[in-house]
């Protein structure tokens, strides 16, 4: 495995990592957000919540689900890649014979 390989494989994991804290971490303002208002009746009282958790809770997770999605795009060209490459080799060990 070239330092290249390495590279590519720690931003993967990198970007799953962060994209799935970050969807944990909105969820969790979602749910604050929700206990909050849960918690008051007045109006007033409910829509600081809503703005702040809820739409923060919202941007969390767009972004999380953004970053995981790139880890699981990566993935796929590493092994497209990989793929492509066994097929260079046997094409060539083939046109070799």
């Amino acid at each position: 495995m070239t330092m290249h390989d390495r590279g590519r494989a720690r931003l993967r994991a990198g970007l799953g990592v962060v994209g799935t804290l970050l969807m944990t971490c909105g969820i969790a303002a979602i749910l604050f957000a929700w206990w909050g208002t849960a918690h008051t009746g007045y109006v007033f009282e409910q829509i600081p919540y809503l703005v702040s958790g809820g739409l923060l809770g919202l941007g969390l997770i767009g972004v999380g689900g953004f970053l995981y999605f790139g880890s699981w795009l990566t993935k796929l060209m590493e092994e497209q890649r990989q793929t492509a490459q066994a097929l260079r080799t046997l094409l060539e060990e083939r046109s070799a014979d």
